[in-house]
């Protein structure tokens, strides 16, 4: 059973908005490493433990500690974004090669 509340644990701010930074949290977020494949690992791992129930506990805490990551990188990359321009083509050439082909 999960209980969400719409405030987040810790605030998140931006001072100036960038667009090449939120494709870099993007990453963070969904990329190989994200936050969401982490998340799910955990639910899986969980919903296949047997035997001591504080062990799967701990595994579903964890991943739902991990879907609250994926919500503050997710309002970051909002604010990284707003109110900003995003011309693709004039991105950085480092920002533009770490692009999967269809997106640019």
């Amino acid at each position: 059973m999960f209980h969400h509340s719409s405030k987040l644990q810790f605030p998140v701010r931006v001072d100036k908005p960038d667009p090449e930074f939120a494709m870099l949290l993007q990453q963070a977020i969904g990329g190989v490493e994200g936050e969401i494949r982490v998340a799910m690992q955990y639910f899986f791992q969980a919903m296949g433990a047997r035997g001591d129930v504080r062990i799967r506990d701990l595994l579903i805490s964890t991943a739902t500690e991990e879907l609250s990551h994926i919500e503050m990188l997710g309002h970051a990359v909002a604010l990284n974004l707003e109110g900003a321009p995003f011309p693709i083509r004039k991105l950085r050439p480092k920002i533009r090669s770490s692009m999967p082909f269809w997106a640019a």
